[in-house]
């Protein structure tokens, strides 16, 4: 057996009255499990010098690790890869450090039966159990040394000096809100398009195009030959069922079957157990999973995704196909000279600083052009509002990222465009629901897997109002707001209370510039009409709805009428009025 050091143990707390209002909380049993998880995981690795957990989830990180391996175009490091940490879950500690996979090769050759005739069953097990050997750096070694896996928490970790690999990154200039507004369009054809990228490479490499891991119980398994032997009585395989790879995962504390399953749509959609009144499974696109976008100051931005061998997608190429996908949703009246003065070239070089001009842009400052007669964006509504159009007119000097926003603003003007970027969602009061030696620590260290990851728990309460079994909330579903309202996130041993965020760049306001008068609105919860809701008026809110219950539904109700939220927010049916008069007459 092989193992992840995890540095010295935890040392004993002192009783100081510092220490007792921790928000680190050692529980010893899992009886306060909240039924209102979105998500139910497991930690996914510690750091081998400082002991620290990595803020990831273990299925996101095999992902991660497993989509960076096709690079290798081989099919036994790609399997390896999906399983190396497959025994992790079973939490199996010995003197301070995680074991987490066995040596028996029957195992192996029951687990990967599926695959006998495709791979070397006894070299990728060779793989998987090798992968910490730092002599001799097999692929997984590689790859999980790899800034995508093991930087530490800097502002960004990818810009300082190092052997990029694994990871593809644009640098970007968004100055002003048509740059940040066009940023957004990019970063949602980019994860539309990893995800189909990425599930044909491991359509080739594996011949499945999906990933799905089903956390099972195993609570009577306290060591690796305890949860071995149950994968041998009853069976355990990793199986291919409809162009999807199902790995089951062995896990010493799930209460019940909980899924990930990674995909090649576009959104994240929530599997929802009426009658358990739980999320039983979670699906998410492989390019929302590993991609992500850093934001520094005001002035750049960094588009990060995995290189998974298909090399870089050229800002042009996603640009192109934004264009196209706007113009497939305009009117045929519209369509016609919709983007007809648009140079691709002198967008992607004004966006990666490369433009150069005596000229600076009116709206954003950058190099810019002056607007000729035949390119001028002509406004339905420009005796309304005059500022924008008056500024874009002939001889004025503008960038062509900044005219490039204004004419898609102009052409979806009547209709309105709702775009945001997720952020990193916000976790607090975490604790520990097990009592395991070496975890009690209360930090925890940051890859770009992640950050991520943090996004990726804000994306799946935003879906939560996609759900069709939880996107209305009556008297017999009040079920359902404890979602809403007090949100928490499992990841075995920690739970932890959870507050999305999200960046918004347009907001729907017909009639008006939607993007130019929506503004910038950073860190928040909820984007409304008229207010937004932040996250300490979300954590004043959930712990409101902690001490007073019964009022959910009623406290959802004043959140649609106070904030009139854009997105995020569900139906909300309140029956009004008293007895009814043939109930009255009937008393």
């Amino acid at each position: 057996m092989y193992f992840e050091n995890f540095g010295r143990p935890t040392p004993r707390k002192s009783r100081s009255k510092s220490n007792k209002h921790s928000t680190m909380q050692l529980i010893e049993t899992s009886s306060s499990e909240p039924n209102s998880a979105l998500i139910k995981g497991t930690i996914a690795r510690t750091d081998p010098i400082s002991g620290l957990p990595h803020l990831d989830e273990l299925t996101h990180h095999l992902i991660a690790v497993a989509t960076a391996s096709l690079k290798f175009n081989s099919p036994d490091v790609v399997l390896a890869a999906l399983i190396h940490d497959y025994f992790k879950p079973v939490f199996d500690f010995k003197n301070g450090k995680w074991y987490h996979f066995i040596t028996d090769p029957d195992l192996y050759s029951q687990l990967l039966s599926e695959f006998d005739d495709s791979t070397n069953i006894s070299n990728v097990a060779n793989i998987s159990q090798w992968h910490h050997k730092r002599k001799n750096c097999n692929e997984i070694c590689q790859i999980e040394n790899s800034e995508l896996i093991s930087t530490l928490e800097t502002s960004v970790p990818f810009i300082l000096p190092t052997q990029r690999e694994y990871t593809v990154v644009h640098h970007l200039r968004v100055l002003g809100k048509y740059r940040m507004f066009i940023l957004a369009l990019l970063k949602e054809k980019l994860a539309k398009t990893l995800s189909e990228k990425y599930s044909e490479r491991f359509q080739k490499i594996l011949g499945v195009s999906r990933i799905r891991y089903e956390y099972r119980p195993v609570n009577s398994a306290d060591t690796l030959e305890d949860a071995g032997r149950i994968i041998k009585e009853n069976d355990w395989r990793i199986e291919v069922k409809d162009n999807m790879m199902v790995i089951p995962l062995p896990s010493r504390f799930h209460k019940d079957a909980f899924y990930f399953e990674y995909y090649e749509g576009t959104e994240v959609v929530l599997d929802v157990d009426t009658k358990a009144k739980a999320i039983r499974g979670v699906k998410v696109p492989f390019g929302k999973a590993l991609s992500t976008v850093y934001l520094t100051g005001s002035q750049d931005a960094y588009l990060l995704y995995v290189d998974a061998g298909f090399g870089s997608l050229s800002l042009e190429y996603l640009l192109d196909d934004v264009l196209s996908d706007l113009k497939q949703s305009l009117s045929e009246k519209k369509r016609k000279n919709a983007f007809e003065y648009v140079d691709l070239d002198k967008v992607v070089k004004s966006l990666s600083s490369d433009l150069h001009s005596d000229e600076l842009c009116a709206l954003c400052g950058e190099p810019g052009e002056p607007i000729e007669s035949h390119e001028k964006v002509s406004s339905i509504l420009k005796a309304k509002f005059t500022d924008t159009w008056l500024l874009l007119t002939c001889g004025t000097s503008v960038c062509p990222v900044c005219k490039l926003g204004f004419e898609i603003e102009e052409l979806f003007r009547g209709s309105g465009m709702n775009k945001h970027i997720v952020q990193e969602a916000l976790l607090e009061d975490y604790h520990l629901i097990h009592s395991i030696p070496i975890f009690g620590k209360e930090h925890f260290m940051k890859s770009i897997s992640s950050k991520i990851w943090l996004e990726l728990l804000s994306e799946i309460y935003y879906s939560l109002h996609n759900s069709k079994e939880l996107q209305k909330i009556t008297k017999r579903k009040e079920w359902v707001v404890k979602f809403y309202l007090n949100p928490k996130v499992l990841f075995y041993p920690y739970v932890a209370d959870l507050i999305p965020q999200v960046l918004t760049v347009a907001l729907r306001h017909p009639k008006k510039k939607f993007v130019l008068q929506s503004g910038l609105h950073s860190n928040i919860v909820f984007p409304g009409s008229e207010k937004d809701l932040t996250p300490e008026e979300f954590s004043a809110m959930r712990r409101f709805y902690i001490s007073h219950p019964s009022t959910g539904i009623h406290l959802l109700q004043k959140i649609r009428n106070v904030y009139s939220p854009v997105f995020g927010v569900p139906n909300v049916e309140i029956r009004k009025g008293g007895v009814s008069r043939a109930r009255k007459r009937k008393g």
